[in-house]
This record gives C-alpha cells, structure tokens and sequence, in this order.
C-alpha cells in the first residue's frame, strides 16, 4: 500500500492533525477579544466531533456557521462561567498569600473539587450546546452530569495540558513541538471522550424517544417512565448538511461522486477514491489542492517538527558530568571556556554525548553596571534554586563572599576539609557553617568540617570569575551521588597548573 497515497491510513491521520491544528489556531485568533471565548471554543468541537465521526471534510465554512449560530448562547454562558473562575482565582491568590498552612485543609479541598468542577464544566458545556440544541439550564445539567460520570478521563486530559504547559515553561527552546503535540493530543482525547460520550447519550434518548431536553435523565440513567415533552429535532441532519457543504465546499462543481454511506469515514474515502480515478491529471491536480493542499503542508510541518523534536530531546542531548552555577558573581567568556569546554578535554570519555556546564548568575541580578544599587538576595529565586540542587542540576556553586551565609544555610555542601589542606588555604578563608541558634566552642570549630573555600586572587584570574559586590568568590561543592574522582580532577584542575 503506498502511504502517500491521498485516501491512505497515513494521509487520513496527517489530515485529522492538520485539521485540529487548524480548528487550534481558528479558535485562539477568534477568542483574543476574549468575551467571543464561548463562541469560538464550541464551534471547535462542533467541527472536531464531525471529523472524528467521520462526518465533516471541511473546517472553514462549518467553523464560522457554528460560531455565528452559538454565538449569543454561547457568550451568555462564557460570562457566567468567566466571572465564576475569576471568583475561584481571587479564591487561590488569598490563599497563596495567607499561606496554604495556614488555611484549614478541609477548605482546601473543597475549594480544590469545587475548581476542578468548574473547570470540567466549563470545557464540556460548550460541546454540549455544540451538539444539542438545549436551554442554558438545560446545558449545566448535562455538563454537570457528564464531568461527574467521566470525572477521571477529564481529569487526565486537563492534567495533560497542565504538563504541557509547564512544560513549555521548563524547556522554552522546544516551546513550538511540546505546544503543538500537547495540546492536539489533548484536543484528540477530549474528542473521543465526549463523542462517545455523546453517542451514548444518543442511542438512549433514539431508543427511549426522548429529545435533546432529556440529558440530563438519561446520563443519570433514571428508569422513570414519564413521558418526555414534544421531542426537538436536532440541530442537522449529518447526512443532509454533508452532502450539500460538500456540494458548497467543492471547487469542480458536480464531481463528486457520492455514495449512500458517503458521511462514514470508509464512505468518504470511498466517494473521493471514485472521483479521483474519473478525473483528468488537470482536474487530479486541482483536487488535491482544494481539498488536501493546507493539509499537507501542515502535515509536513507536523513531520519536521516531530523530527526535530526528537532529534533535540533525545539524539542529540548530552550527558552532563559536571555543572557548575555563580551566585552574584560574573565570569568572563575566558572563564566560560576554561570552566566548560576546556575542562571537558580532562574528564570526558566521549565528547559527542558528554558535557560540562557553567550557569550564568542564578539570583537573577542585574545591578551590573548600575551605580548606587544595593545587591540584595531574592526569596522568589531562592525557592527555585534549592529543588534544583536537589534535582542534581550543580555539582558546585561560585559564590560571593558577602552572601556566603545566606546559601550556605541550603545545608546541601561537601565537607572539602581534604581539599582546603591539600592545597594550602588559609585558615582565614575556610568557611565553616554554624547554625544561628547553635552554640560551639572553639575546639568544636576545629572537628567541624569545612564547607567552602574562599578562592586567593589569583585563581579567580585564572578560572576568570568576579564577585559582583567586589568582596572575593568562595567555591563549595555540592552532596550527590557522583564519584568523588570527578571532584577530585576539577579542583586539581582549578587550584593545579595546568
């Protein structure tokens, strides 16, 4: 079978990810005035579930009809759910301020629930009003129902995007693969859900003879024998509006053939197999255009992406044997090297899968040429820095010497006691660290280990680093789990002529 082939397995999905990428992008351009949020979101799933189904061959035109025919239900709701999650975001920022230990955990929870209800709700109910043709009351009631009885796959669909988008943040550089596959995945899984779902809901009201209006009864799966009210009939006909946004949507005019299962999926390529056999390489052309053009690009859009991707993330990484961070101090692009690359040629086995690092100042400071600013440490930094450390990111940090103190309190540094006499450093320039509400006597100094060496001018020349405040550098290496000979060759490597 060739894959390339227009009406192929592999064209088939490259065109449904080039169609969610497309509903992805119409749906962000038409929510930026932010009230059209609801509009714009279920014309998404009014389209993406006609194209799981099998049932749509076009975005475009049926985009912007359910967009305008949703629009005044769709932007009433959007509102009450927007000032809801505003209530619940002023909820949050009260308690990240208070403090979550200090809040009682019972309303933690509750407050916890009662979010992630609103915002299963506020995902589903779109879709719903999408599908059925239902009061606002109505559209709640299933809402409601359907985030109760599929409460963990909407769990792990909205957890997915969460990942996503943390994700984005942590790696930036792979910003555009983790955000396109991300959310597509998520917008695929979402469909799923809520076309079976709905189908469910479908074959129970088909069968019973209810209408739309009997949602939420039949999710509940209530047994009671009332009669519904007059059934409404629903939004479309599948077959009817597919066959005549075909005939619309279609460039060559009447050669389409058409089959009596022409809305499944299997029908679709089917009719499209037959039209394109009767065609002339003219008219095979301009098929292909119209109809798959935009979906090819895209598609090799998706396959570069995909490819450097993986490229970036896993063929191409290296293993970091030895990283190194400054705190409020500089290094020059000399030091960079000498502490990098240069030292790489001393410890690496295999150049093209090992590397060294140096991070640039970790405080985030930029007073670097700016007269009369005070240097002071950051706490919303600090609460970045240790999970990092913690995670094994550094294997020593450069500090300055007028905040030793305050990262040394980390309390996650080698005793280097070994090295401070191998190397001859004064007893001025041993730090040893001393808990503020611990009382030690001299002789207790003397057993203690050393946990940072304050380096003599002439190494930091060398390695070319500064202290910001202009007090002198101190070098502390980090606990971890790595051989201590790696240590060994880099401190050789700093304090040794090389």
């Amino acid at each position: 079978m060739n894959i390339f082939k227009f009406d192929s397995p592999v064209m088939n999905f490259i065109g449904k990810v080039a169609d969610f990428i497309i509903l992805n992008i119409l749906t962000l351009v038409c929510s930026i005035p932010i009230i059209t949020f609801g509009a714009a979101y279920t014309a998404k799933y009014y389209v993406s579930m006609r194209i799981i189904r099998g049932e749509e061959g076009t975005v475009f035109k049926p985009y912007f009809k359910a967009f305008k025919d949703n629009f005044k239900q769709a932007t009433f709701i959007w509102i009450i759910q927007l000032w809801v999650l505003v209530l619940l975001g002023v909820d949050w920022i009260w308690i990240y301020n208070k403090g979550f230990k200090n809040v009682n955990e019972l309303y933690l929870i509750a407050l916890g629930l009662l979010t992630l209800f609103v915002i299963f709700i506020t995902i589903t109910i779109f879709p719903f009003i999408a599908r059925f043709d239902m009061t606002i009351k109505e559209a709640f009631k299933g809402a409601g129902i359907f985030s109760f009885l599929y409460f963990i796959k909407l769990l792990l669909i909205v957890g997915l995007e969460i990942i996503t988008f943390i994700s984005c943040i942590w790696y930036a550089h792979w910003l555009p693969a983790i955000l396109l596959f991300g959310t597509t995945t998520a917008f695929y899984f979402m469909n799923l859900t809520l076309v079976k779902g709905f189908k469910k809901l479908e074959d129970k009201l088909a069968k019973e003879g209810g209408s739309n209006k009997d949602v939420e009864d039949a999710f509940a799966k209530d047994d009671s024998e009332e009669n519904a009210e007059e059934a409404t009939e629903e939004k479309t006909d599948a077959t009817d509006v597919k066959e005549k946004e075909e005939k619309e949507e279609s460039k060559l005019g009447d050669t389409i053939v058409l089959r009596p299962d022409e809305h499944t999926l299997k029908g679709k390529f089917e009719a499209e197999k037959e039209t394109f056999k009767s065609l002339d390489t003219k008219e095979k052309v301009r098929f292909i255009r119209d109809y798959y053009g935009l979906k090819i690009f895209l598609g090799i859009c998706v396959a570069i992406f995909a490819i450097w991707f993986i490229y970036d993330a896993f063929l191409s990484q290296k293993e970091m044997i030895y990283s190194g961070g400054l705190l409020f101090c500089v290094a020059s692009e000399e030091g960079k090297e000498y502490l990098t690359d240069d030292f790489l040629d001393k410890v690496a086995t295999n150049k093209r899968k090992q590397q060294v690092n140096l991070s640039d100042d970790l405080t985030m400071t930029l007073v670097e040429g700016v007269e009369g600013q005070e240097l002071k440490t950051d706490p919303s930094q600090d609460q970045y820095l240790f999970p990092m450390i913690v995670a094994g990111y550094y294997d020593y940090f450069l500090i300055d010497a007028k905040f030793i103190d305050h990262y040394i309190e980390l309390d996650c540094f080698k005793d280097i006691t070994s090295y401070a006499d191998m190397y001859n450093i004064p007893e001025e320039d041993r730090y040893v660290y001393i808990p503020e509400d611990e009382e030690v006597t001299e002789a207790d100094l003397t057993e203690r280990g050393i946990s940072a060496i304050k380096l003599p001018e002439d190494i930091c020349k060398k390695i070319g680093v500064d202290s910001l405040s202009g007090e002198g550098v101190y070098l502390a290496l980090i606990l971890n789990d790595k051989s201590s000979e790696t240590d060994d060759t880099f401190m050789q490597y700093v304090f040794g002529d090389n």
